[in-house]
């Protein structure tokens, strides 16, 4: 979706900005990966006509690649919990012994769609929903009013089945590339342009210490983009830093854009 807006818009020299996993989204539109896994990420139109990832860009007469997409920001999460078991710091006995359990919670739990309907409609209430979302807001709690519990509250309640998928993908299913394998497989994409996070201090859900945040770090601690084109700004915040810490984020975002983007 976010590669064919660009592309009706005929837009170029695009900034991708993500949070959570709109980052993941950001990464993806930046490589093509959403299209396929060639080399050439094309696909045809409903009309059969072949279509090329327009953000990802292709190689000119030069050979060079050409990319629309100017700059990543805060490009940092995995697709779901079951991107735990690709951490480096795991044997194969321990990713073994994760995949068997989420093969287990997925058998007992998130194929059970029963359960799962009954769980939304008698469990899922607003206080226990907005005592969620605040545990995301260390910095700015109040952020967490009426409307955004509702903006959770109403869909989880009244979307249907769609809910229940929605809920086995964030937990269960197939978890995708991890932002790591993306700088590994697509290398002469990412490492051409400028990426920037803004990370809180705060986050419980990727914390800069675990693996995700460690493989950042040292990309910017190594220089492993080349010429500074991966930064960080570590803000007070929870998971949520444009929102839980607006202020701080917006000021980092903005020195991004004019330091590494626009100079």
């Amino acid at each position: 979706m976010v590669d064919n807006y660009a592309r009706y818009r005929k837009m170029g020299n695009v900034v991708l900005m993500g949070n959570s996993l709109g980052s993941l989204v950001a990464l993806s539109a930046a490589t093509g990966k959403f299209i396929n896994d060639s080399t050439t990420t094309m696909t045809m139109d409903d009309d059969g006509v072949i279509l090329h990832a327009y953000l990802a860009g292709n190689n000119n007469s030069a050979g060079e690649w050409r990319s629309r997409v100017k700059g990543l920001f805060n490009c940092a999460v995995g697709l779901n919990l079951r991107n735990v078991v690709k951490n480096p710091n795991l044997n194969r006995l321990q990713r073994a012994a994760f995949n068997r359990l989420f093969d287990v919670i997925n058998f007992l739990i998130f194929d059970n769609r029963i359960l799962l309907r009954y769980a939304l409609d008698n469990v899922l209430m607003r206080e226990l929903l907005g005592d969620v979302l605040r545990s995301l807001y260390t910095c700015l709690p109040n952020r967490v009013n009426g409307e955004l519990v509702d903006s959770f509250y109403y869909p989880a309640k009244l979307v249907g089945e769609g809910v229940v998928e929605a809920i086995r993908q964030i937990y269960t299913n197939d978890a995708g590339l991890t932002p790591m394998e993306y700088h590994r497989k697509y290398p002469d994409k990412l490492d051409l342009s400028p990426l920037h996070l803004t990370w809180g201090l705060k986050d419980s859900i990727t914390p800069i210490n675990g693996d995700v945040g460690l493989f950042y770090c040292d990309r910017v601690a190594n220089n492993r983009g080349g010429n500074g084109r991966t930064t960080i700004d570590v803000v007070k915040s929870g998971h949520m830093p444009f929102d839980d810490n607006p202020i701080e984020t917006h000021e980092a975002m903005l020195r991004w854009l004019e330091k590494k983007v626009l100079y």
